[in-house]
């Protein structure tokens, strides 16, 4: 309904308040009374002019007039000898022709002569003055009129303003002069009516409203009134659509019956008013007389737009029956675009430059455009069941035979409307349904669409075999379909990510060039295609990763900055785009350009401020800059925006560790243990904090609920000795030397039993291999195993088994000298140490 609205909005100012120039509007506006006002001043002009010529040429005429009326009378009144009628000489003129001959001073006498110089021009005279005054006017708004074409406001107003200044100079001028009979009243109305028009165009309301309410209520101006139209369109930009009413209804009654074309427009803007205060009723009215009166396709949409809101499915119908039955002189058959094609000889570049063709296809596709929309609108309502009222509006299109392409538009979006609805099945019948009818009923555009849509389809369910037949007969039918290019690329990437899971890297790398090519000829064809722009980043960062596996620095480089080249074009176009962020951010990081990829991660936070992930990520790259303060206020947004984080949970925890404020790290690690309560590690990790702290007895309730749980971990038992003899708990302290000395003795078993299974498995690959002989090449390949040097084996063999030998030895020294014993002497040595200051594990540092 938004659009819809925004169609209306533009549809406003349609006819009077057209954002040309001021000038055209006051010549569009002018036109019922036969002459504008710049043309009225110019023909005053050349009439004065005109009138002064006259004169001059009259005193000459009449000079030469009289000294030929002279020369003829004196040889008629006897002055010298008559010339014989038959004469063959000329007139005034001797056989001779001498300088002294009778012939030439009959003509001296005849007063002839030099001509007087003419009069020189007085210019400070005031008619002069109040002229040249006049032209600077007329200049000046001529140039504000061409920097409103340019959209070049401010400068327009501010002509605007120095014209009417002049203006006022003029009337002045004349008034002192006493020359108010050369008065121009049309130049006056046209310096006021652009000065109010530039004011509406930079949006000073008020001052607009004024300029115009002056030049309404002068009486010296006949269709002054018409202007109202224009102060109601500031008070429907304003909102205030009561006085937009009022106002668009004074100018109704100012228009006369043979304006009928502007009387239209003027309801149909009353219409649009009433709808924005939500008076569908007193609008459908205004609409349907603008529709009896001359129908439009405008007023036709916004009528059925009403019966919409109101639900009225019947006149939703004979509306959209009334839309189709419109015609108009602009709007041509089908066959007018044929005929023209017929002739192979036409020249293509006049044809460019043909305005009224330009024009005839913009009238003709906004008009399908609007029959498409309130298609699109009514189809799912007018009827019980959405797929009787797409057949309907079908129907109704495919009988006119001016909308067959807008009734195969309908079939698609009867598909959409069935995605709309999760039954994708039904959607495909749609779809598929076009590749049974005859190809030439539907042009190849509209099937290539078809066929887009299905390969989507397809491709969202997974099946990538019919998706890319799909995306193939798309671009088949019509090369430069930008949205087929990239479902055919989309298709190939995904053939390559299956390709590389399987290790096949060469099919890989030759599936993701395809996609490549593909999103480079969807650009190609529309350069601002986003999803090509977006997805060719994609695949050339997926390319660089394989070359980085592969160990191929020089094409990792080159694909790596390919792909950011994408992501920054995207950039420019989208500024405000997550994903284009997020991906600039971590191919910088990746490139180690850290300042940049931080520039990147701001820009991505401001847009996404509750992304835990970004915040982490930032907060990572600021640790590695050593940046501790900025990056635990990103960890710390991060996990609170997201608490389950666990490589967030042990950054924080680690951090607070190091800091040595094991209160606020015990916090964390509380957490992480209620999150993975069968990881040891976490509990482990607050016992030791209340050991740090000194909370002795917390920390040994902690270990002796750990052993409960974990009764082989050594480094809990460990622990339980040190606290009970720290705390003189003797019976608990033998109870947990015995347990621990259980347990070393099954972990060396264990370790014993892994050594062997170890040596017995490299015999075997030893036999495997030929009796011990080794392939001289050090990487077979990826999944297979490192080659190594026989004495390699061996010392490593040896060295297993000397630490097996070591772990049984010392068992047994333990059972024979008694373990607790051993035990309690060892702990005597170690009880001056400061058992409570060991490190971090490396395991719960942040990656």
């Amino acid at each position: 309904m938004r659009n819809l609205q925004k169609d209306n909005d533009d549809d406003i100012y349609e006819g009077f308040d057209n954002p040309m120039t001021s000038a055209m509007q006051y010549m569009n506006f002018e036109s019922a009374q036969g002459v504008s006002a710049p043309m009225q001043a110019a023909s005053i002009l050349r009439a004065q002019e005109k009138r002064l010529g006259t004169s001059r040429l009259g005193t000459a005429a009449q000079r030469q007039g009289t000294a030929r009326m002279g020369t003829a009378m004196r040889g008629y009144q006897g002055g010298e000898e008559a010339r014989p009628m038959t004469s063959i000489r000329a007139a005034g003129y001797t056989s001779q022709g001498k300088p002294g001959s009778a012939g030439m001073n009959a003509f001296a006498s005849a007063g002839g002569g030099s001509a007087p110089p003419l009069e020189k021009k007085d210019a400070s005279s005031p008619e002069d003055e109040a002229r040249e005054l006049e032209k600077k006017v007329n200049k000046l708004l001529e140039d504000s009129a061409i920097a409103r074409s340019e959209n070049k406001l401010q400068l327009a107003l501010d002509l605007a303003k120095e014209a009417a200044r002049k203006e006022r100079q003029l009337g002045k001028l004349r008034e002192q002069k006493q020359l108010m009979d050369q008065m121009n009243i049309d130049l006056t109305y046209a310096v006021y009516f652009n000065l109010a028009s530039q004011l509406e165009a930079n949006e000073y309301w008020p001052e607009a409203l004024n300029s115009y309410s002056l030049i309404v209520k002068n009486k010296q101006y006949a269709n002054a009134g018409r202007l109202r139209i224009n102060i109601g369109n500031i008070y429907f930009k304003q909102q205030k659509y009561p006085a937009a009413i009022k106002m668009y209804r004074m100018a109704l009654d100012q228009i006369p019956h043979s304006g009928e074309h502007l009387r239209f427009k003027i309801m149909r803007n009353i219409g649009n008013a009433f709808v924005r205060m939500g008076n569908y009723q007193d609008a459908i009215m205004s609409y349907e007389a603008s529709m009896e009166g001359k129908p439009d396709f405008q007023s036709g949409f916004n009528l059925i737009v009403c019966y919409f809101a109101l639900g009225d499915r019947e006149k939703m119908k004979r509306s959209f029956a009334k839309l189709l039955d419109i015609k108009d002189s602009n709007f041509g058959e089908e066959n007018d675009d044929d005929e023209a094609n017929e002739d192979e000889d036409e020249d293509e570049a006049v044809m460019e430059e043909d305005e009224l063709k330009k024009a005839h296809k913009e009238y003709r596709s906004k008009a399908k455009h609007l029959v498409l929309q309130a298609a699109k609108l009514i189809a799912p309502k007018i009827e019980k069941d959405f797929v009787a009222g797409f057949d309907y509006i079908i129907e109704m299109l495919q009988k006119s035979h001016n909308y067959m392409d807008v009734a195969s538009d309908m079939q698609i979006s009867k598909a959409i409307y069935f995605l709309k609805q999760k039954n994708s099945k039904d959607a495909k019948d749609s779809l598929i349904a076009f590749e049974k009818q005859d190809n030439n009923e539907i042009d190849a555009t509209t099937m290539s669409r078809a066929y887009t849509n299905l390969c989507f389809i397809y491709f969202l369910e997974g099946n990538i075999k019919e998706a890319d037949k799909y995306g193939t007969k798309a671009i088949q039918s019509d090369r430069y379909n930008a949205k087929a290019l990239v479902n055919k690329g989309n298709c190939e990437m995904n053939k390559a990510y299956a390709y590389e899971e399987k290790e096949k890297y060469d099919e890989a790398r030759e599936h993701f060039t395809m996609a490549k090519e593909l999103y480079m000829e969807g650009i190609g064809v529309e350069a601002d295609c986003i999803e090509a722009i977006f997805n060719l980043g994609l695949c050339c960062k997926s390319m660089a990763h394989l070359e980085h596996m592969l160990q191929n620095d020089l094409d990792y480089q080159k694909n790596i900055r390919a792909a950011l080249q994408a992501f920054e074009k995207l950039y420019s176009i989208m500024p405000d785009s997550p994903e284009c962020n997020y991906n600039i951010a971590v191919i910088y990081d990746e490139l180690q350009k850290t300042k940049k990829a931080s520039v990147a991660y701001q820009r991505l936070i401001a847009l996404v401020k509750t992304d835990a992930g970004v915040l982490a990520r930032y907060g990572s790259l600021l640790a590695r800059e050593d940046d501790e303060a900025a990056a635990y206020e990103n960890h710390h947004e991060s996990y609170k925006f997201f608490p389950v984080d666990m490589e967030v949970i042990s950054w924080l925890g680690a951090y607070f560790v190091k800091s040595e404020m094991y209160e606020k790290a015990m916090e964390y690690f509380q957490k992480a243990a209620q999150i993975q309560p069968k990881e040891v590690k976490w509990r482990l990790m607050v016992a030791s904090c209340y050991r740090r702290i000194g909370s002795y007895q917390l920390a040994l309730r902690t270990y002796e609920e750990i052993e409960k749980s974990h009764p082989d971990n050594l480094e809990c038992l460990n622990y339980l000795v040190r606290l009970c003899k720290e705390l003189g708990m003797k019976d608990k302290k033998e109870e947990y030397q015995s347990k621990l000395a259980r347990a070393e003795q099954e972990q060396a078993k264990l370790a014993s039993m892994r050594t062997m299974q170890d040596v017995s498995s490299m015999h075997a690959q030893q036999e495997f291999n030929g009796g011990g002989s080794r392939r001289d090449e050090g990487y077979v390949g990826y999944g297979e195993f490192h080659a190594r040097a026989p004495e390699t084996d061996s010392l490593m063999q040896q060295g297993q088994m000397d630490a097996a030998a070591e772990v049984a030895r010392a068992v047994a020294e333990r059972q024979a000298a008694g373990g607790a014993k051993k035990v309690i002497s060892k702990a005597k040595k170690e009880e001056d140490d400061d058992w409570g200051d060991e490190e971090l594990g490396e395991d719960l540092l942040p990656m």
